[in-house]
């Protein structure tokens, strides 16, 4: 065996090429866009490399072919808050072979050691939690947009070379014909009788301000998390502007409660089905297939990418608008199943929310964690019976 380090267009050419030989006989796989992943080890479009760094490496085998590929990665900034410095490797692939996914695992472990590593998380996102995280343990389905999707013999691999599961991260489905919509509408009838409660849906004329009040109440949501992470309004109009050719207003609101920005809903269709025929290459004539396909389908998943409520407003009923909000008949004849941000099981609260919905957990990934030091234990947080 070989390792190639990725610099040059040549070997990201191979990186992309090693999930299609894992998968050439998966039909449930649907091809992460190469773009996507790329960009997120490009220094231009993701910010964390201002206090970060990163290697990616392909193994070739004895024919010389890919065989394999990972990630490996470190966010100072963001170990400064941790216990010990905690590195991460994702976009881990490898063909059915112990020896190949060790010599993998391994090589990013040791850059991550030399680079002050005590332990590493994996498999992970260099960057955001809610996209690319954790490998998959249950609900073996088309993966979603941005979703990691993985055989079931990767479970081995980690937790034979010392990984030990870490966290939980659930995926909650509904189908928004079973939505408590009259129950939801009553709590909000109520409300508005004594409180100025209302709701803005998303339009891109008021970004900049959409953008300051999404940032306000998500950093007031979820400060109190270890791994928390503010953004700036910055952030979030670039995202809101990547997403501009696939976004739904109907999906995407503010609730303000007497005027100030009290809580929000982001959902976006998901386009992975229509993903499939391009095999991760959006560009050229798939783009077009991909934007005539987008047009002329009727029906779509709905992905949660974000939701959260001020903690100054969480006993106002804030849930309750933003569930009607989503209930439209226009969203319910759309979007006949919806998927529900991911959440964290230890994450008791918002687990709590969430199944007051009448959704159930669909799919289930674990990210999973090894010390790379004697002196450090790994303490796994609470996980769910599912």
């Amino acid at each position: 065996m070989n390792f190639i380090e990725v610099k040059s267009k040549s070997d990201w050419k191979l990186f992309h090429r090693v999930p299609h030989r894992i998968y050439k006989n998966d039909p449930n796989w649907i091809c992460p866009l190469q773009g996507d992943v790329q960009s997120i080890f490009e220094p231009a479009t993701n910010k964390v490399f201002e206090h970060g760094e990163a290697r990616l490496f392909v193994l070739l085998d004895e024919r010389n072919e890919p065989a394999g590929r990972v990630a490996a990665f470190i966010d100072h900034a963001r170990n400064k808050n941790l216990p010990y410095p905690v590195g991460g490797i994702g976009f881990f692939e490898c063909v059915d072979n112990a020896a190949f996914a060790k010599a993998l695992l391994s090589k990013a472990e040791g850059w991550l050691l030399s680079r002050g590593a005590a332990a590493v998380d994996g498999p992970v996102n260099f960057g955001e939690r809610d996209k690319y995280w954790g490998l998959l343990d249950k609900g073996f389905d088309p993966p979603l947009f941005q979703e990691n999707y993985q055989p079931s013999y990767y479970k081995a691999f980690f937790t034979d070379n010392g990984y030990i599961p870490f966290e939980q991260i659930l995926t909650l489905k509904g189908n928004t014909a079973d939505i408590p919509v009259e129950r939801m509408k009553m709590v909000a009838d109520r409300i508005r009788r004594t409180n100025n409660v209302h709701l803005e849906k998303y339009h891109p004329s008021q970004l900049d301000r959409y953008a300051v009040d999404f940032c306000e109440v998500y950093n007031a949501s979820f400060r109190h998390f270890q791994h928390f992470k503010p953004i700036v309004p910055e952030q979030m109009k670039r995202v809101m502007k990547q997403a501009q050719p696939i976004l739904d207003p109907n999906l995407l609101c503010i609730a303000y409660f007497e005027g100030k920005p009290a809580g929000f809903c982001a959902f976006f269709p998901d386009i992975n089905p229509l993903l499939r025929p391009v095999k991760g290459k959006l560009s050229g004539l798939n783009v077009l297939k991909f934007l005539w396909a987008k047009r002329n389908t009727r029906e779509f998943q709905a992905k949660g990418i974000g939701f959260g409520i001020h903690p100054d407003y969480k006993t106002k009923g804030i849930f309750a608008f933003i569930t009607e909000f989503m209930a439209t008949p226009q969203n319910m004849a759309i979007y006949k199943d919806m998927f529900l941000t991911t959440v964290r099981a230890h994450n008791s609260e918002a687990v709590s929310i969430y199944l007051k919905l009448a959704v159930k957990i669909d799919r289930v990934h674990i990210a999973y964690r090894k010390a790379l030091k004697d002196d450090v234990v790994v303490e796994p947080h609470e996980f769910m019976e599912v």
